[in-house]
């Protein structure tokens, strides 16, 4: 009896343990989109990478980089994936947010995003891209920037390019019912695409305007890095585990059925598509590029400061 009765007082230990555990666990909510770039997040949770650094990170997702900006300004996120054009428009203009974690970059040797259209409708010249219509994710954002720069690389005038919002999942639709021209897309997207007989890579804007710029990060507030500076290190930490591990596996059956979960592309497509790495550190030099390119463009006044808009939290222990 005396043993059932310690058994017992253990089980219940270890269960009101466990529960005190799980509510002690620090709520982080972090905006992503739908795209490769963030599955080191989901990554993260599913591997328990937060939970053993003591946070819950729940997610939402939005449709692109500049959609979470005003959600994580106004308070609804504590961290957004963002892309480099959509966070230092909102620094420059004064919005209280910093670069903590890389998110994206892109490999000249392995291009992630580039420009799909119509086989047989290949555009050799900027000036055969005029009156043309081209699908961006968002206007004023890192893929819209690159758009313009690659047309204007090419010869064009991007003023007489009509650039068309379209969430990556429905871009390869768009090409194919001819509601635009060509569409700018990410990974898994842009390679599913590609394999349709219709359709074709017309362009690698990155390549051809920046090679390996630094195109995303995650952002949060100075605000909330001042209030809670050890989620963040936490975050970063559980992150680059995540990342870490997505590298390791880019091709194991585990790495694709967490991408096919979270993009919702079938495996037998994302089995034929060359997953991309993730970085895990961010340039500053290739975000001042970019800046630089930003205000080549009209979108900034002057180049912001961007040593003081990359804010990465010291690792800690």
């Amino acid at each position: 009896m005396k043993n059932a009765f310690t058994a017992l007082a253990f089980a219940c230990a270890s269960l009101c343990g466990g529960a005190s555990q799980a509510a002690e666990l620090a709520k982080v909510r972090v905006n992503v989109q739908t795209i490769i770039d963030c599955v080191p997040v989901i990554v993260a949770i599913r591997q328990g990478y937060f939970a053993q650094e003591g946070l819950e990170v729940d997610t939402s997702t939005s449709a692109g980089g500049a959609v979470g900006i005003p959600g994580l300004v106004g308070g609804a996120y504590d961290i957004a994936q963002s892309n480099t054009v959509s966070g230092l428009l909102a620094f420059h203009q004064g919005l209280d947010v910093q670069a903590i974690a890389p998110g994206a970059k892109m490999q000249p040797q392995a291009p992630t995003t580039e420009m799909v259209g119509r086989k047989g409708e290949t555009f050799r010249s900027g000036a055969d891209l005029e009156g043309k219509s081209i699908g961006v994710n968002n206007r004023n954002s890192i893929v819209w920037l690159y758009a313009r720069a690659w047309v204007k690389a090419r010869g064009g005038d991007p003023a007489k390019v009509n650039f068309r919002e379209v969430p990556f999942p429905q871009m390869e639709d768009a090409v194919r019912r001819r509601n635009v021209d060509a569409a700018f897309m990410v990974e898994p997207f842009k390679s599913a695409a590609a394999r349709h007989a219709e359709l074709a890579v017309v362009g690698s804007p990155f390549n051809e305007v920046q090679p390996g710029a630094d195109a995303g990060q995650y952002l949060t507030t100075g605000k909330y890095a001042a209030q809670h500076p050890e989620n963040l290190r936490k975050f970063t930490r559980a992150l680059r585990r995540g990342i870490d591990w997505y590298n390791a596996n880019l091709r194991s059956p585990e790495a694709l059925q967490v991408v096919s979960d979270f993009t919702k592309l079938p495996m037998p497509v994302l089995q034929q598509i060359n997953l991309p790495p993730m970085p895990t550190q961010i340039e500053v030099a290739q975000i001042r590029k970019t800046a630089e390119l930003m205000r080549d463009n009209g979108m900034l006044a002057k180049l912001p400061d961007v040593e003081r808009f990359v804010n990465v939290p010291a690792a800690g222990n």
